[in-house]
């Protein structure tokens, strides 16, 4: 080979490997992260703590837009629109891995490409003080004895807080008659007052009212106890496999180019140790996770599947 000739291939391969390859420059434009809930929720601010904590990390690049409407669905496509280069993301919630199984239209679990599982909020169970039924094991010596005799509240039909008490109704072999609420709050308030037996809802969402004594927290469907409820049984350690979280993470369509999903795990990762962003999460009593990569995607798949189940044995269908 001469000289010459080795000299165009070298500045060939700098070339193929300098500045102008596309990841390189990354961000060169604005990242907008598509929140599909409303802005104040829960979702919403996880979205805009992640963005605080991250955007050091990708020149202050990332900004939150919230498209709500559908019940998740418009947000969630909007999100996967467009061309896969890293410059629009979606956050995740619950009700991605639940609403395929239940809404029709919403996009698949497999259509989002995870880049991490930030924050989780075991679920509960709760009653009023005031209730006949003072510990778990009452509750469900009752409920086997009495299908369908139990009312739990929930925050909606087909949502995560129908679900855990359907899926703990199946793991206990009974059921329970279920009214949906317009959210986690009012039903935790008729429970409270008892116009429903019981209800289900996110832990912290819970904590207020519990600190009140304004309801009674007799299940936690967390994998050990919660540092909320610390006093309370896990379903599991009542015998029973239930273990249910609400979720938040971040995520992109699928065909991002790896080098580019790579700059953003990384800023994330980062956002997700920083002491401060823990301490936030922890205010809210919330856990925060640092779950990413592949180990998110596994995340994902494992919840839809899970989803998928309790769906179809309580007779639910997209619609």
């Amino acid at each position: 080979m001469t000289k010459k000739m080795f000299s165009i291939l070298l500045l060939c391969l700098i070339i193929s490997l300098g500045p102008d390859s596309a990841w390189s420059k990354y961000p060169e434009q604005k990242i907008r992260v598509v929140c599909p809930h409303a802005a104040g929720g829960g979702t919403d601010l996880m979205a805009r703590a992640l963005a605080r904590y991250a955007n050091p990390f990708l020149d202050g690049k990332l900004y939150v837009e919230n498209v709500t409407g559908g019940g998740g669905i418009i947000g969630a496509v909007e999100g996967l629109k467009g061309a896969p280069d890293g410059y629009t993301l979606i956050m995740l919630a619950t009700t991605n891995a639940i609403a395929p199984h239940v809404v029709k239209g919403h996009p698949p679990a497999e259509d989002f490409d995870p880049l991490c599982i930030a924050v989780i909020d075991p679920m509960i169970l709760a009653v009023s003080p005031e209730s006949p039924f003072k510990t778990a094991k009452d509750l469900i010596a009752y409920a086997k004895a009495n299908p369908k005799k139990l009312s739990g509240g929930t925050s909606g039909a087909g949502g995560p807080n129908h679900l855990v008490l359907a899926a703990f109704a199946t793991a206990i072999g009974s059921d329970f008659s279920y009214v949906p609420f317009k959210g986690s709050a009012p039903a935790l308030l008729a429970a409270a007052g008892k116009h429903v037996d019981m209800s289900s809802a996110g832990g912290s969402e819970g904590l207020t009212l519990s600190q009140a004594k304004k309801i009674k927290v007799l299940v936690s469907f967390s994998d050990k106890r919660s540092p909320l409820y610390p006093d309370t049984p896990t379903a599991k350690e009542l015998g029973y496999n239930v273990a249910v979280s609400r979720f938040n993470g971040i995520a992109t369509a699928n065909g991002v180019p790896k080098d580019i999903r790579k700059i953003l795990s990384d800023a994330f990762k980062k956002a997700m140790a920083n002491k401060d962003f823990k301490k936030l999460i922890e205010d809210t009593g919330q856990i925060p996770v640092l779950v990413s990569d592949e180990d998110a995607r596994a995340w994902i798949n494992q919840q839809s599947l899970f989803y998928k189940g309790i769906a179809e044995k309580a007779g639910l269908k997209p619609e």
